[in-house]
């Protein structure tokens, strides 16, 4: 017996020896348990939580019979922290995901769920510990730790390093329904590797009253506005108008048409940030139609992609086939496999962040007197690069585009562009549909029950996706 253990006593269960003892290197009586079980390598070990000799065999004896039943069941019941089966998950997640996505998810974990869940047992989580979460994540930044980290970052505020003197004290819905998301994912994956007995979800609606839900939703533009902002960022690109007395060198110049070309590009094909990040200029394809009518297509590779799919995306507009042409021309670089925006201009390179460089952008267009230009909607959300992806949603549905061609488009599920997206434009959609019909006497019928549908749609009598149905049924008669 090593030299830890003491006040050893044997029994046997199921043809196996079970063994109690107290340990030496530890500070408390308790006694612990070992034992073997057929088919799992190593000994079991656990605290029998008592320092009483006969209570704690008949917790052994019962602990015993529970780790069989689970074994037999298909559990592990291996220790396993959640730490330490994080890491081991989003190691075999790497190839299911973008380097950028995979960065995300290992610094949110880190920031807040390691603290929270990281030294507990896999298969001790039930569903009041996993909700408790919210507890924790809510009143973070008020907690002496978090306060003490914010303290430290604000004397570093300045500096070029991470910190977190700008995070939001308060998170918002988005943030808390995308760290939900990511306890889903690994809670999920702990179930189908056999640490958790059943599925435990977490829901970031039980942390936000509904009043607050709608505040996380980011805001996009009017089409007024979308055309003050194009007028704006072609001059912008070019130092005309308000931006004719800007003093910017070659390098500048080069980057103020990469944001050109970015927005643009966004704003016609609803991609995501990381995936335009990624593109090289083998995935654009400018080639006619049917019509001879020139296209721009995006192929979205399954390696860029968030959802690990290939897809494509096609702009049909004049203008941003001339500006990705005026912009590639631009460029020393443009092998199929160049990125598309990358930083370097007769051979300087400078770091230029085109989230920033799009907010900086908006603060400057003047519009109605407003305070901080178009960088902020009326309703003071603040727009960014994604608003863009919003953009091209919404523009797409008021045009008609069939929700489920759209999803395919930009990569998501129906029932995020309803619920994200469709929300926008009430019943705009169906009226356009409408119009499309050339017969008087069928336009007027379904024009009719087009204006039936949207009544019961504002009325709250149905929702969008049962309108959306209908519509469908109406149009086919």
């Amino acid at each position: 017996m090593p030299a830890t253990y003491r006040d050893r006593k044997d029994s046997e269960i199921y043809g196996e020896r079970l063994i109690i003892f107290r340990r030496n290197d530890l500070a408390n009586d308790n006694y612990y348990f070992r034992a073997k079980i057929a088919g799992v390598g190593g000994y079991i070990r656990r605290s029998c939580k008592t320092s009483n000799a006969a209570e704690a065999m008949v917790f052994a004896r019962a602990a015993y019979e529970d780790l069989l039943v689970c074994h037999k069941g298909g559990l592990s019941i291996v220790k396993m922290t959640v730490d330490k089966f994080f890491d081991e998950w989003i190691e075999k997640k790497k190839h299911n995901f973008t380097d950028t996505r995979i960065s995300w998810k290992r610094s949110v974990y880190e920031r807040y769920m390691s603290l929270y869940f990281g030294k507990r047992e896999i298969s001790e989580l039930n569903k009041k510990v996993v909700d408790g979460y919210w507890d924790f994540r809510l009143s973070f930044w008020h907690t002496e730790e978090g306060k003490a980290r914010i303290e430290i970052n604000e004397k570093r505020a300045n500096s070029k390093s991470k910190s977190s003197h700008n995070i939001a004290k308060k998170p918002s819905f988005a943030t808390l329904k995308a760290e939900a998301s990511l306890i889903n994912e690994f809670l999920r994956a702990a179930v189908d590797d056999g640490y958790l007995m059943r599925s435990i979800k977490i829901s970031a609606q039980d942390a936000v009253p509904k009043t607050e839900r709608e505040l996380g939703y980011r805001d996009t533009f009017t089409e007024h506005e979308w055309r003050v902002l194009r007028v704006n960022l072609y001059n912008f690109a070019n130092c005309k108008g308000k931006f004719a007395n800007d003093r910017v060198h070659q390098l500048h110049l080069f980057q103020r048409k990469m944001l050109h070309a970015f927005v643009l590009l966004k704003a016609n094909t609803g991609l995501r940030v990381g995936e335009i990040k990624q593109l090289v200029w083998g995935d654009i394809e400018i080639k006619p139609n049917s019509a001879g009518e020139e296209l721009l297509q995006v192929s979205v590779r399954k390696e860029i992609s968030k959802t690990r799919r290939e897809r494509r995306a096609i702009a049909q507009t004049k203008h941003i086939i001339s500006v990705i042409r005026s912009f590639r021309d631009l460029c020393e670089k443009t092998a199929p496999n160049d990125l598309v925006f990358f930083n370097e201009y007769r051979g300087q390179r400078d770091a230029v962040d085109l989230s920033v460089a799009f907010k900086k952008f908006l603060e400057r267009v003047d519009y109605e007197g407003r305070e901080g230009g178009l960088r902020y909607s009326q309703n003071g959300k603040a727009r960014t690069l994604y608003s863009l992806r919003h953009w091209y949603a919404i523009s797409r549905l008021k045009q008609g585009m069939d929700i489920f061609a759209l999803a395919t488009t930009m990569g998501t599920g129906v029932n995020q562009i309803r619920n994200h997206y469709a929300r926008h434009i009430s019943g705009d959609a169906f009226e356009a549909e409408a119009t499309k019909y050339r017969s008087a006497g069928e336009a007027t019928k379904k024009a009719a029950s087009v204006k039936e549908l949207l009544g019961m749609v504002e009325s709250g009598l149905i929702d969008e996706e049962a309108a959306m149905a209908a519509f469908k049924r109406v149009v086919r008669q």
